[in-house]
């Protein structure tokens, strides 16, 4: 399926912001699906360059256009830490992505884009400031009448045509493909032209060769499938061998208690010291040394989260013999004190708060 792109702008931005509407009646499927599609071209950026590579962000907003917390129980796994890019930042594309509604009828989804003004309005102010705006399905439906749509073409499915040109009629429908580009507009007429949707949003942005490295991770190729499983077949492509890298992390991760050598890691990974710091500066970026900190970091959060160990122990859990360089430890990497991290996460009450029943005698 090739998508329909009569105008599509050059771009020089290299990175991708995409804001994604959550309102009530929304499939929140399909919002969470593009989170998950740009999870993996991260992921897939950062095996060509590095963990620190991260090409797209994004952020969920709610019907007010405003930000959806991270600690959310349903929805902060979805949710970015770091903050979104700065508005003044021109390598950034900035993109909208409106999930369609659940509805039985075209009267009562009708009905519901009408109670949706505010989002609808955003939508539009993101339109009229030269922000891409993409959306699947009956998504199109929360900002058909926006200025600026006058004359644009869309995709929109076969069971929507009819009502659709009667609501919309400046807009050009099209049917040769299942996703088409105008301009800031990307529309997939049915939910399967998802993928593709995003793709278009990734390409604006980020580089040719990236793509294509990406599209040949989402889309299926008959060709492609067929060389590698005879390969396969044949015995030329055999199983993933480990590596250096793999094998020093897997020994430090299984050390987090142990007292810091870098010659026992060089040996479990069977290097020399020196070729291993090489490697984790080419590819972390760091040293062992601070690969190890931010692990026993992440075990010592989970411990001041669930358990109500001191400081001390928790320190002695994650290999820090000296609480007190164990606190310098947490600070760099956390930028916060393991108390104040205690106390904004966690998860188990004081032992102070235990005694559910008021025992105390009646004066």
């Amino acid at each position: 399926m090739k998508p329909i792109s009569p105008s599509l702008p050059a771009t020089t931005a290299h990175r991708l912001h995409v804001d994604l509407l959550v309102y009530p009646g929304s499939m929140l499927g399909l919002t969470l699906a593009v989170v998950d599609l740009l999870r993996l071209a991260n992921t897939l950026a950062q095996l060509q360059g590095g963990p620190r590579t991260q090409p797209v962000s994004w952020q969920l907003l709610d019907a007010q256009a405003q930000p959806l917390s991270s600690a959310d129980p349903l929805l902060g796994p979805y949710c970015q830490r770091r903050p979104p890019p700065a508005a003044i930042d021109a390598t950034v594309l900035r993109a909208c992505f409106v999930a369609p509604l659940f509805a039985p009828s075209v009267p009562t989804m009708r009905a519901a884009v009408r109670r949706q003004a505010a989002l609808r309005s955003h939508v539009a102010q993101w339109l009229q400031s030269g922000h891409t705006v993409a959306s699947v399905s009956n998504g199109l439906w929360l900002f058909a009448d926006a200025p600026g749509m006058e004359g644009r073409a869309v995709a929109v499915a076969w069971y929507y045509v009819t009502s659709f040109a009667l609501d919309f009629p400046a807009l050009v429908l099209r049917s040769e493909s299942d996703c088409v580009e105008d301009g800031p507009v990307v529309t997939g007429g049915t939910i399967s032209a998802l993928p593709h949707v995003v793709l278009n949003l990734l390409r604006r942005a980020l580089g040719a060769e990236f793509m294509q490295a990406y599209e040949s991770l989402l889309l299926h190729a008959g060709e492609r499938h067929a060389m590698a499983l005879q390969a396969t077949q044949q015995s030329h492509i055999g199983v993933t061998r480990d590596s250096v890298m793999a094998r020093a992390m897997q020994w430090l991760d299984g050390h987090l208690e142990d007292a810091y050598s870098l010659s026992a890691v060089a040996q479990a990974a069977a290097v020399s010291p020196r070729t291993l710091l090489r490697h984790f500066q080419q590819v972390m970026g760091c040293t062992p040394l601070d690969y190890l900190h931010r692990q026993r970091c992440k075990r010592a959060r989970i411990m001041l989260e669930v358990t109500l160990d001191s400081v001390a122990t928790v320190a002695r859990a994650c290999g820090y013999t000296d609480t007190a360089a164990f606190r310098r430890v947490f600070m760099r990497y956390e930028k916060t004190s393991p108390a104040a991290y205690r106390s904004a996460h966690a998860l188990r009450a004081s032992r102070l708060r235990w005694q559910v029943e008021d025992v105390r005698s009646d004066p």
